[in-house]
């Protein structure tokens, strides 16, 4: 049977060492590689940049493994002692781009407890992986606008144009831990994500409010025509989980309605064009 544990170099030994209060043998330590994150789309059609990458592979070197994201310190297992970017030339994510992600390197000790983890590592049971971190922007990759600070009427997911919405993960604040996962958000290696929202402009907060209410007026006022059997109260808890491009679709549509439903009706009249009479005046 060919052995495929990965061979301890005296790089490694010394890698290590920055982390351990004693100098450790090799036969005393398991160590493994993995992904960590790419810069493909996932599963909740986000990405993150080539960028926020370079940071994260940084950020990510001295953190802990643990399983599922359990933050308790009993589930620690392995902790990672030296990362790098890499990129696949052969290889395009979903929008086109060259496939990059952060390879990291993992170090256990060998134990009793953690015998059947290390078997079923190698063994390929043992394989996603899911990141934690958090980053500071969000940005759409239609319009380019930062999503936690400005508004943005596109829907990751979406087709604009020709062109497939999804979020871009930029400017990482912070990485907290990796963990063993059944199944990660991203297809190769798995991420979990946090954000760090920046400060928004009180009085945009306060014009957003006040466009929000006024367009929730408007709703109830031409639901009264159109939809009479739905009360005040209830359409305005349906418009106050509502998005204001949501809100716009709706308060346009309903106006459409109730235009049908009461037509304007001319005070001012002009003849027609055929009649004999050589009177153009208008009549009231």
């Amino acid at each position: 049977m060919k052995n495929t544990e990965t061979i301890i170099t005296d790089e490694d030994l010394s890698l290590i060492g920055n982390f351990t209060r004693k100098q450790m043998s090799r036969e005393e330590l398991y160590v493994f590689p993995l992904i960590l994150c790419d810069n493909e789309i996932d599963r909740d059609n986000e990405k993150f940049t080539v960028s926020a990458l370079e940071e994260l592979s940084k950020l990510f070197i001295g953190k802990t493994g643990i399983f599922d994201h359990d933050m308790s310190s009993k589930d620690q297992t392995a902790r990672i002692y030296s990362t790098e970017i890499r990129t696949d030339d052969t290889k395009k994510t979903a929008d086109g781009e060259p496939y990059t992600f952060v390879q990291a390197k993992a170090y256990m000790v060998r134990t009793e407890k953690n015998k059947d983890l290390i078997a079923e590592i190698d063994a390929g049971i043992k394989k996603e992986t899911s990141v934690g971190c958090s980053v500071k922007s969000v940005v759409c990759s239609i319009c380019g606008k930062n999503i936690r600070s400005e508004h943005c009427e596109h829907i990751k997911g979406n087709t604009y144009g020709g062109k497939f919405c999804c979020y871009l993960l930029t400017e990482p604040a912070d990485a907290y831990e990796w963990s063993f996962v059944a199944v990660p958000a991203q297809k190769n290696a798995g991420v979990t994500k946090s954000y760090v929202r920046s400060k928004v402009d009180p009085n945009l907060e306060a014009l957003a409010a006040e466009y929000k209410e006024e367009m929730t007026s408007c709703i109830v006022k031409d639901s009264a025509n159109v939809i009479p059997s739905i009360s005040p109260q209830t359409l305005k808890s349906i418009c106050s989980v509502l998005t204001l491009s949501q809100l716009r679709d709706m308060r346009d549509a309903l106006s459409v309605e109730a235009k049908k439903k009461l037509p304007l009706v001319r005070q001012l009249e002009v003849r027609s064009e055929s009649s004999s009479e050589e009177i153009n005046d208008y009549l009231i």
